[in-house]
Order: structure tokens, then sequence, then C-alpha cells
């Protein structure tokens, strides 16, 4: 028996044989569900490099997709008669329509709840207790807290946090991270100063006015996002702001903020903000060092 992050408490049958992922798919490789899963969202199909580097020959072009966790193909989930089933609580009519088809089928949900780095470690812990991977879960750790601990020690005696703004994904770069969610998170350990942070939501929208308010320093990306640094460059309506004028503006690697690598999105992040404090280290070979003992 154990509590998800929607506050349920649910029983799950071990081992478990037949998983699909909604959400959470990146903890795929990381503790070695790859037997295990028999379904995936489409997102993670169509934008998981980490899946595309790491899975077995053949495994993700022939692994069926049963929609995503906002919109559901419950026809896909019915043919692959799953016994757990991985998604959020950020929608509850989309936990809903999976507890009712949990009913009919026998199978479990459990709902992670991604808001926070914490939470993001508490879903390892649940999902390495299901899987029965404790052992992966805390090699997994270990590279993380490796990361993190290099992050603080390059940071110590840091006395100006730069002002840094993270664009989401729409196109007119007025919707941010705010002070809620893992990304808060991650400018926080990057030694970043959230412009948006007393703003209490993962995805807050704003205007061009506000950020022209904010002046951020350094502005980040989403890596998944339909625009680059070019095109926040042209923006007119932040041309007075210090990160534009500094040309002060990265996009992230294109990785889900949702994953052990958080750890090495908040180290490019804090390399972004502070290159002079993390001089002599390549991000690539940290990268390297990372993936050879957490996979």
């Amino acid at each position: 028996m154990i509590q998800d992050a929607a506050g349920r408490r649910v029983e799950v049958r071990v081992p478990v044989k037949r998983a699909v992922f909604f959400i959470g798919y990146e903890l795929i490789p990381y503790l070695d569900l790859w037997e295990q899963t028999v379904g995936i969202s489409l997102w993670a199909k169509r934008y998981s490099d980490l899946l595309k580097k790491t899975s077995p020959p053949g495994w993700l072009r022939t692994i069926p997709t049963v929609g995503t966790a906002t919109q559901i193909n419950l026809e896909a989930l019915a043919v692959l008669s799953p016994d757990l089933i991985v998604t959020w609580s950020y929608r509850p009519e989309g936990l809903k329509l999976l507890e009712d088809f949990a009913r009919k089928s026998g199978a479990v949900v459990i709902a992670l709840a991604p808001e926070s780095l914490k939470d993001l470690y508490r879903s390892m812990k649940l999902l390495a207790q299901v899987f029965g991977r404790e052992r992966r879960l805390h090699r997994v750790e270990k590279a993380m807290e490796g990361i993190f601990s290099l992050i603080q020690d390059r940071l110590q005696g840091l006395k100006h946090r730069k002002r840094v703004l993270w664009l989401w994904g729409d196109r007119c770069h007025c919707q941010v991270a705010g002070g809620q969610g893992v990304v808060a998170d991650l400018l926080r350990l990057s030694g970043g100063k959230n412009c948006a942070e007393t703003l209490d939501h993962p995805y807050p929208r704003v205007s061009p006015e506000r950020i022209v308010l904010w002046d951020p320093e350094v502005i980040f990306i989403w890596g998944n996002a339909p625009f680059g640094p070019k095109e926040v460059l042209r923006d007119r309506r932040l041309a007075v702001v210090t990160a534009v004028k500094h040309r002060a503006v990265y996009k992230a690697p294109a990785w889900s903020t949702w994953s052990p690598r958080v750890a090495l999105l908040t180290l490019w992040a804090a390399m972004k903000l502070y290159p002079e404090r993390f001089r002599g280290l390549s991000f690539s070979a940290l990268v390297g060092e990372f993936e050879a003992h957490a996979l």
C-alpha cells in the first residue's frame, strides 16, 4: 500500500509486469524498466532524446503510445492491459478518467506531482519501491547529488545573484517559470534570482511591461520551445532589458525537467550565469561522467 501525490492510498501488486508511463518516462532508463514498460506517452516517443539514445534496439520503434496525460487514448490503453499506470495529478479530469478505466480493468493508477525537486525525489523513490529498483535509485541519487554538490562548491561566497527569467514555449515570450515547480528550484540552486519567484504558479503569463520592470540580467528559454534566442533578441518590446542588450539569452538543452537530468540542467544554468566560477570544467565531459554513473 502506497500514498501517491494526489493523496490516494493505492495497493500495487508486485512485481509490476506491465506498466504505462504518461509522465516519468525518463525514469525508465535510469531505473532499468525497459522490460516492464508496455506503453508510453506520445511526447515520450516524439521528444525524449534520452529514450532514443538509451533504449534497446527496436524498443522505441515498437513500443505503443497511449496519447498524453491530457489527451488519453483509452482504446490503446485497453489493448495493452496494464497493471500499473503512471500519470500526474495536475489535471484532475485526466486522473478521474484513468481511475474509471482502472476500476473496470483491474489496473492501478499512481499519480505523481512534478511541483518541486523534492517531489521528483519522492516520485523516484516511490517508483523504485514499486519496481524493486532501490539499488539503481541509490546510484542515480548519488550521481545527482554529485552534480548539486559541485555547483554549491563553485558558487560559495557568491555575493550578487543575477536576476534571471525562464521562458516557456509561448511564442509571445510571456509565459515564464514562476515560484512553483522544478524549474523554480533549478534556478535557485544555480545561483539565480528568479524574477517571477513571487508568482505562485509554475507557468504564469505576464506582460512584456512586467518583464521590462523586472529587467532580468539573463534569460533562459525552455529547450523544447518553438523559438530560440534570436527571436527574443529581436523582440522590440524587450529591447531595453539588460539580458537582451547584453545578448545574455540562452536556450536550454531539450531535456525533461522531470528527470534526474534536472541536475545537469541546473549545472548548465549555473555555468551560463557564472562562467567565471566554472573555469576549467567541460559541461559535455560532466554530462558523460554523470551518465556513466547514473545509467
